[in-house]
């Protein structure tokens, strides 16, 4: 596929593979992003496009025609925008309330024990796991090795590693955490994106695309839950030593909530949406018992009068009791809250991160340190403001993960981009030819993913 782009002071020929973009779709937003890595190793988005999601729930969708229609248009925006001819392949995300995870284990026992252990080995015992057998309705979605114990006959000595390429050893066990989804459902999201002539070449689980984009390197090496606060479900990854080291998804949100508010106020879902986002707290005793809010309702129905203290209150109740108490039960399952309150802590992100005190609740309820995930990690600084939201994480960080996959031997350019260039807006950009590229690894994350995400966008009969 070539794309041709071009204005007056830009200029992109025979971009092919160069151009990727990202496919969030969301219960309240389908987002769709363009973009490129540029010479200096920074991504680079020329345009991005969203629409309202229709005909998904809790993550789930549940009218693919609707579904099908908010990814054209979310599509036909960010091609509109970005200027491209057309977009014929996307990186899109999955998470929804079908997704389970288990534990499991494996070995092996090394015939030639003096040998190193290699590469092959370890995506052998993987392939393995891959063929597990499973219940009829689920497939695999991603396979993430957590550690491998190896022993040593010769003295009996066993030790831990997380990639032991390289060490020596009779026995390997691999331990790995398995992530599955309904066949039918990720057989509809392949449907809602192939109807408009679209390939999607991989599906990635939406919060390690989220945390892509707005985890630091160190937060991921020291320890660090992030958690993404969608409109159908609340996304949950604790990575560890640079890895994924759990994953979880909660079939609640921030529609949730909205919901709430509409019955107990007896008021449509969008106006309910708006008091919430304007107006909505998750602490009553941060919220004013006197300023009202004055709601006009359908039907000859007396407008609402509401403080802000009652409608925190309401909001309380849900993301207190249910939301944040699954969380906390999820991460004490998890067995890594005492490396959490050691490491990085928490991070929020998602389009429920906004919620007003959310960070405070957090910090008193799991009694983890807590801030708001802002996405933009590897891009540009010419990232627009608009994008630079907690609620374009996973669209951003699904970008990341297709452009890191298709440029991994890409070496930027010599120096650092100066001060003045960063700031200067000068659009005269160029891309890098590919005869430059060097053999640069990507980073471990990346790489780690890449090499135990499962592709499973074979051809569903």
């Amino acid at each position: 596929m070539e794309k041709n782009y071009s204005d007056n002071n830009l200029t992109f020929n025979n971009m092919a593979s160069d151009i990727v973009v990202g496919l969030d779709i969301g219960t309240t937003k389908v987002a769709t992003i363009v973009g490129y890595l540029n010479n200096k190793g920074k991504i680079e988005i020329l345009g991005h496009g969203k629409s309202a999601s229709k005909g998904v729930e809790y993550g789930l969708i549940q009218n693919l025609l609707k579904a099908q229609e908010s990814i054209r248009t979310s599509v036909q925006l960010a091609t509109s925008h970005a200027r491209v001819d057309e977009i014929d392949s996307v990186y899109a995300g999955i998470a929804a309330r079908h997704i389970r995870t288990a534990n499991c284990k494996h070995y092996i026992f090394r015939a030639n024990h003096n040998a190193l252990i290699s590469q092959e080995e370890l995506d052998a015992m993987k392939h393995d796991v891959e063929n597990i057998a499973l219940p009829p309705d689920q497939r695999i979605i991603a396979i993430i090795p957590q550690k491998y114990v190896i022993e040593d006959s010769a003295d009996g000595a066993s030790h831990e590693s997380l990639d032991p390429v390289g060490e020596i050893g009779t026995k390997i066990t691999g331990f790995y955490q398995i992530i599955t989804g309904n066949i039918q459902e990720i057989k509809k999201i392949d449907t809602c994106i192939t109807s408009s002539n679209i390939e999607a070449k991989e599906l990635i689980l939406e919060p390690i695309a989220s945390g892509l984009s707005c985890l630091t390197e160190d937060e991921k090496q020291r320890g660090v839950a992030l958690i993404d606060i969608g409109g159908g479900t609340t996304d949950m990854v604790i990575f560890q030593n640079g890895r994924p080291k759990f994953c979880k998804v909660i079939p609640f949100a921030g529609s949730v909530i909205t919901k709430d508010i509409a019955s107990v106020c007896n008021i449509p879902e969008d106006t309910a949406e708006e008091l919430k986002v304007n107006h909505g707290s998750c602490i009553p005793e941060k919220s004013s018992p006197s300023r009202v809010s004055t709601i006009l309702r359908p039907h000859g129905q007396p407008p609402l009068k509401i403080t802000d203290e009652q409608l925190a209150k309401i909001i309380y109740s849900r993301v207190h009791k249910e939301i944040l108490g699954i969380v906390k039960a999820e991460l004490e399952n998890s067995g890594c809250m005492k490396m959490l309150q050691n490491g990085a802590g928490l991070v929020l992100t998602g389009g429920g991160a906004k919620l007003r005190h959310l960070v405070e609740l957090c910090q008193y309820d799991l009694g983890l340190n807590t801030r708001i995930g802002i996405p933009g990690i590897g891009f540009a600084d010419s990232l627009s403001n608009e994008l630079k939201q907690p609620l374009y994480s996973t669209a951003l960080g699904l970008l990341k993960y297709g452009i890191e996959c298709e440029t991994k031997d890409f070496q930027p350019t010599d120096g650092m981009e100066s001060e003045s260039e960063s700031k200067s807006g000068n659009n005269d950009v160029t891309k890098p030819d590919r005869n430059d590229r060097g053999n640069r690894k990507s980073g471990q994350l990346i790489e780690t993913l890449k090499r135990t995400l499962t592709s499973f966008f074979e051809q569903i009969s």
